[in-house]
């Protein structure tokens, strides 16, 4: 898949793969922290969600789509979160994250009333807000 050899996206196990197509494929790893954890990774060794192309992005997140509507299904998860943060394997993916019925929602540990919580971030304030607004508008 990838001039990466060592990159577990790249070089997925056979086994663990749901679904392909042109640019992205949907997995279940050994890695997962509970039932019905499926990753979705770009094809191409690309690290950042930035740097996939228009037709790369559409193709996986329309598998993304596909799959946590099946895996809800199979799962019986009230919805699927979406996540990527791939500081731990520099290969973009997204990992599709059941909600079960009883579960806590996981917004309240990841938002507080304010904004971000912890060292992630912090609150942004109105002004910094429109700023930034101006700025990609441009």
């Amino acid at each position: 898949m990838s001039d990466a050899p060592t990159c577990v996206f790249c070089n997925p196990n056979s086994g663990d793969i749901i679904e392909e197509t042109g640019h992205a494929l949907a997995l279940c790893t050994t890695d997962a922290i509970k039932p019905g954890h499926i990753i979705i990774a770009a094809r191409e060794h690309v690290t950042a969600f930035e740097d996939l192309s228009g037709e790369q992005a559409a193709d996986l997140y329309a598998l993304a789509a596909r799959t946590a509507a099946r895996a809800r299904a199979v799962f019986g998860a009230q919805k699927y979160y979406t996540v990527s943060i791939a500081d731990m394997v520099p290969h973009f993916h997204l990992h599709l994250l059941p909600r079960m019925p009883g579960d806590a929602p996981i917004g309240p540990f990841i938002m507080g009333g304010d904004g971000w919580k912890g060292a992630a971030g912090r609150a942004v304030t109105d002004a910094e807000r429109r700023h930034a607004i101006e700025r990609l508008k441009a």
